[in-house]
């Protein structure tokens, strides 16, 4: 923090994550600033998420996220300003998102950026997030072979240089080409692969396996694994939430993901 900036007599903001499976994953110092906020907004992906966050404070509001063609730079422009009026009038406010708020939560860094420029305490605490779901459940070690992770319509659109020899993880693979909420829609979810596939092929070739893949939600249901070849990566049918690990173009065998197959209840679905 800049040494001229004047923190204000009151208005603390903790920005925190839920973890994927809310109340299994969230950190006990997320919990303690959820349950002791006077002011607490949560951006969450379903009810059972929503119910844990009211059952630590009745006061919780969820924060809109409507699905009416508007960007989602405005949707999250809105969450931050929310997010900011909520401090202003209150001393101790907490917003919670899904996941880690670390990662791929625009509104959370915002907010954190623009209470701080306005003289409050801001802080953000890390969390559990579908990178660190993946991980373990595919048994792979991302520290130890290095990775390369991308948002998925940024990978598409920016074209940064791959390092194939490690993993390449991106997010939001059904996204790409979308610049509202999510459009389930089949074209155009296709699209978006299409370009993606694309993008890929020269690296890796069209035969090299890849994993998509999606957190289990709770403890008691299992992650989606579906292990195919990149050409066919458009014949999926993904939600919004897809992540598509591609393995070291030196590693052509999924050993790891067949490992953790043999040891676990779930099996992965196969597209050859």
């Amino acid at each position: 923090m800049a040494a001229e900036e004047v923190i204000s007599d009151h208005g603390t903001l903790l920005v925190v994550g839920t973890g994927i499976q809310w109340g299994g994953q969230m950190t006990l110092a997320a919990r303690d600033a959820v349950c002791r906020a006077d002011r607490v907004l949560f951006a969450v992906t379903d009810p059972w998420g929503a119910r844990w966050i009211r059952s630590l404070n009745p006061r919780a509001e969820s924060l809109p996220y409507p699905r009416d063609g508007r960007p989602r730079r405005e949707i999250y422009r809105a969450m931050t300003e929310r997010i900011l009026e909520a401090l202003a009038r209150s001393e101790r406010v907490c917003a919670a998102f899904y996941g880690s708020p670390t990662f791929l939560v625009q509104a959370g860094h915002e907010a954190i950026a623009a209470a701080r420029r306005a003289g409050h305490r801001a802080r953000m605490l890390p969390g559990i997030s579908s990178v660190e779901c993946l991980a373990a459940d595919l048994g792979i070690d991302l520290g130890a072979a290095g990775y390369q992770l991308f948002e998925a319509n940024a990978f598409v659109a920016r074209e940064p240089v791959v390092e194939p020899r490690g993993y390449l993880v991106l997010c939001q693979v059904a996204m790409i080409g979308q610049e509202s909420a999510f459009d389930a829609d089949p074209t155009r979810v296709q699209r978006g692969l299409h370009a993606l596939a694309a993008r890929l092929e020269p690296l890796y070739g069209r035969r090299h396996r890849v994993i998509v893949y999606e957190a289990a939600l709770h403890p008691l249901s299992s992650p989606k694994i579906i292990e195919t070849e990149l050409h066919r990566l458009p014949e999926l049918e993904l939600s919004e939430v897809a992540t598509l690990c591609i393995p070291p173009r030196e590693t052509l065998s999924l050993r790891a993901a067949s490992h953790v197959v043999a040891a676990s209840a779930f099996q992965p679905q196969s597209l050859g």
